[in-house]
């Protein structure tokens, strides 16, 4: 028999703000005409795939729940998403499409949308990495064990300014410093 295959390590990615454009507070990407890709995108997922990194989405996606758009509108646009990514698509896509008043138990902070792949997948969370654009980002990956980056082009003040819970490992204004980061560390 052959030796056992060591787990691998992998780069969560919250969806809108890191992969897409975010449409603002209070706002929904509802269609995918309403989709728009943050720039170097592709570019930088191809990078993380080079450098070994097991690629999966972690989004709360409650438009949903609040009924603005149906479960199957947000399988479309994950399915044009993934197309559009050709070979830089993602290897795993995990959401929440609940209310946020439903009480689940997969809607971030939870660390379920990461905890889940890790298993199913066979991922070493200890050696991987969450590049998120809330604090609500940053609480999952610390709760799921993974390094935090926070990814935002307005930043607040220092990592110290911000709440405990929602402080992540770095601070980032682009995806391209943010994996930059990621694959420097992993070496």
């Amino acid at each position: 028999m052959g030796a056992p295959k060591s787990p691998r390590r992998a780069v969560f990615l919250d969806r809108d703000g890191v992969v897409n454009v975010f449409p603002g507070d209070g706002e929904f990407v509802k269609s995918w005409a309403e989709f728009h890709f943050m720039p170097r995108v592709q570019e930088q997922l191809l990078r993380l795939r080079a450098a070994g990194f097991f690629l999966s989405l972690a989004t709360n996606q409650s438009g949903v729940g609040r009924k603005l758009m149906t479960l199957e509108t947000l399988h479309e646009i994950h399915r044009n998403m993934q197309a559009q990514l050709g070979a830089a698509q993602l290897d795993h896509i995990a959401y929440c499409h609940h209310h946020p008043d439903d009480g689940c138990a997969c809607r971030k902070p939870s660390p379920q949308m990461l905890c889940e792949p890790a298993e199913q997948f066979g991922l070493d969370l200890s050696k991987s990495f969450l590049i998120g654009d809330s604090g609500r980002d940053i609480e999952m990956g610390r709760a799921a064990g993974v390094r935090t980056a926070l990814c935002r082009e307005k930043l607040p003040p220092s990592i110290e300014a911000m709440q405990p819970k929602y402080r992540p490992e770095r601070l980032f204004r682009t995806l391209p410093e943010a994996v930059d980061w990621v694959i420097a560390e992993a070496r």
